[in-house]
């Protein structure tokens, strides 16, 4: 299936001017160069109109897609180089999307409601999740989100003609062996085609972060992660729960998802199902109306020069980006990670999205305490 970006554009009826455009790409994340192109071919097509301010560019984070794209140098070792031809496809379909929405744009209706999936997703962390104290964790019936929010949009005669929905899934059914693109199960495949199925006349889109990637920690292989290590003692048990090693390594530790007896993509294809179903459940049932203005802020924020006080009177900064896990940082040629971040927030009426528009990684507790 094509790797697309969808754009949702939502405007205030009686001042057009307020708008946002809400752009949701089949990418692993957004990207600040990439951003910039979008928004100054934006700018030029529709002067006055879309700036940094007012356009939402973010990625379903999935693991099955191109790669090349991202202005940093950590993710461009993996991808072995910056990719032009990636990029300027991902800009121009981007652009192209904002221009068909443009176009298209309409009276209408937007509602919002939630509901809760079960068996689809786990904390991949969970015994440092323990570490989080007893107090804050009582607080939370589940070690991770299990809610979908939907906003369904709606034409002026109540028609369905499109929908975002959030969940907190990360995309990685398919391992590095699979050599092709796809849509994984962040935004499966099967969960936007029975979407657009259902809702023939809607622009579909299934997306997982409505905060970028804060949902990191939590995984589809909702069966754990178990040893593959034929011959050897501990094949087939649970991989170590501290270290996520077998026989003190990391090359065999595989997480399995509901179908990994049949196939990778049996656990996308169900993980995908699972959303769909709550999409559809929320798109037939009962929703609160969104009303209201429409506004938005943009911010670059330097996370690596903030001094503040805790509680107990402590004095403590924030140190330069860390590459992914570790406590490592790198500036040489350039940097490895982005300290300096894209920090936005779009509100249309009663709600509202918080957003890192770059690659960020917001823990369990850290999210449910922001949401």
């Amino acid at each position: 299936m094509r790797q697309r970006s969808r754009a949702f554009i939502i405007a205030e009826a009686a001042s057009p001017s307020n708008r946002i455009v809400f752009i949701n790409a089949d990418i692993a994340m957004g990207d600040t160069g990439v951003r910039r192109s979008i928004i100054s071919q934006l700018s030029t097509l529709f002067p006055g109109v879309y700036s940094a301010t007012n356009v939402a560019f973010v990625g379903t984070h999935q693991h099955s897609g191109v790669g090349g794209y991202l202005e940093n140098l950590l993710p461009q070792i993996t991808s072995l180089g910056y990719v032009k031809q990636t990029a300027d496809a991902i800009v121009a379909g981007t652009v192209l999307a904002v221009k068909r929405a443009h176009a298209n744009l309409a009276p209408g209706k937007l509602s919002i409601g939630n509901t809760t999936i079960l068996d689809a997703n786990i904390n991949r962390s969970p015994t440092a999740y323990l570490a989080n104290p007893a107090a804050e964790r009582a607080r939370y019936q589940y070690n991770q989100d299990k809610d979908m929010t939907v906003i369904r949009f709606d034409d002026a005669n109540g028609n369905a003609r499109g929908l975002l929905s959030f969940f907190a899934v990360h995309g990685t059914s398919l391992y590095e062996e699979w050599q092709l693109f796809f849509m994984n199960a962040s935004c499966p495949t099967n969960s936007t085609r029975l979407v657009t199925d259902t809702y023939p006349n809607s622009i579909g889109g299934t997306i997982y972060d409505a905060g970028k990637h804060h949902f990191h920690r939590w995984v589809h292989t909702i069966l754990g992660a178990f040893c593959e290590s034929p011959g050897k003692d501990y094949d087939g048990l649970p991989c170590d729960a501290d270290h996520s090693t077998c026989g003190g390594t990391v090359e065999d530790c595989h997480g399995r998802g509901p179908g990994f007896r049949i196939s990778d993509f049996e656990s996308n294809r169900i993980i995908g199902e699972k959303q769909f179903e709550g999409a559809r459940t929320v798109m037939n049932g009962a929703r609160n109306p969104i009303n209201g203005t429409v506004r938005s802020v943009h911010v670059y924020v330097d996370m690596a020069t903030h001094s503040f006080a805790l509680s107990n009177g402590t004095t403590v900064s924030t140190c330069p980006a860390a590459m992914e896990l570790s406590k490592g940082f790198a500036h040489i040629p350039y940097e490895w990670a982005p300290s300096t971040v894209d920090v936005q927030m779009l509100r249309v009426g009663n709600f509202g999205v918080f957003q890192l528009a770059l690659h960020s990684v917001f823990y369990s507790n850290a999210l449910s305490n922001l949401q």
